[in-house]
């Protein structure tokens, strides 16, 4: 079966015109079979937004704008657009225009609100935000900043002419000390050339010295290592009597403290003078009692039996 020329360019048109319709529809993030969800929002100002430029939600595309133009009644700008249907627009969203209209780089973004709120009907009035573009905002802030770049310019050139006259003037405080500093200078550069021989002899003894300790060290590597593992024992175990040495001054901190403090007996004997007195009368009266003992031992022993002494 043949077709006519006329139905193959008429076939043609069409599967483009679908084609190029699904594409726009895939490229703004658009359901490509589904119904979109149009709604309208009006602004003072345009701020370069054309048909053709993407609506976002959160940083993300799901729709586009469709035509731009004034209204006749209130001669605001009315921005027809359409989004995906499964956005939950609800009443209290509102829309701000964002981007750099220098650049062409203009967009729509819709701030959505409460969750739970109605649904925006088809057609409905989205509130416009406050949005801002770049070049406008900076436009606006040139004056204060041309201000506060020729202040900072007037502050530079003032700190230029006050170095300007200090390099100038011979009896300056600056100029003096450059002229010290530069005398310095000169006077360790003299230093260094004269000393020049002997550092570099300083150096070359160093360096023998450090090779000499190299080839020591390589030499007796492990006696070296060993002398450090003693030397690190030794350290470990006087740590050791250190932390016994301590515990025992420390117990003896504490006897000294009961003896000051009068405990026990021996503590008795020091705080309390008239203990020891009654202890050496006693000890007085006993050796008396030992020496009569000794002298007259009949008189203790004549009331004794054999048998009470065995």
């Amino acid at each position: 079966m043949k077709f006519s020329n006329e139905i193959k360019v008429g076939l043609t048109i069409i599967v483009a015109t679908v084609i190029f319709i699904l594409g726009v529809r895939y490229f703004e993030d658009l359901p490509l079979f589904d119904s979109t969800y149009d709604l309208v929002a009006e602004f003072d100002n345009a701020g370069g937004l054309i048909g053709g430029n993407i609506v976002r939600v959160n940083g993300v595309v799901v729709g586009s704008v469709e035509d731009v133009y004034i209204s006749e009644a209130t001669g605001k700008v009315m921005v027809e657009f359409h989004v995906d249907p499964n956005i939950p627009v609800t009443e209290g969203t509102y829309a701000t225009i964002t981007g750099f209209d220098a650049l062409g780089v203009v967009r729509m973004d819709l701030v959505l609100g409460p969750a739970d709120g109605p649904k925006i009907p088809e057609g409905g009035m989205i509130a416009a935000g406050t949005g801002g573009d770049l070049m406008s905002d900076l436009t606006a802030q040139a004056p204060e900043m041309l201000e506060d770049v020729s202040s900072v310019v007037d502050q530079l050139n003032g700190v230029l002419a006050e170095t300007n006259a200090m390099l100038s003037a011979p009896d300056s405080d600056f100029r003096q000390t450059l002229t010290a500093a530069r005398g310095s200078v000169e006077q360790i550069e003299g230093l260094l050339a004269s000393e020049r021989d002997r550092i570099a002899s300083i150096l070359s003894n160093t360096d023998s010295l450090t090779a000499d300790l190299n080839a020591s060290l390589g030499e007796d590597g492990e006696a070296v290592a060993a002398l450090i593992a003693q030397m690190e024992e030794t350290m470990a175990t006087l740590n050791e009597d250190l932390e016994r040495f301590q515990e025992t001054n420390e117990q003896l901190n504490e006897l000294l403290q009961k003896l000051n403090n009068g405990e026990g007996t021996l503590g008795l004997l020091i705080n309390d003078s008239s203990m020891y007195h009654r202890m050496d009368s006693t000890l007085s009266g006993l050796n008396g009692l030992i020496a009569d003992f000794q002298s007259n031992p009949g008189r203790y022993l004549k009331e004794m039996k054999i048998v009470d002494l065995f």
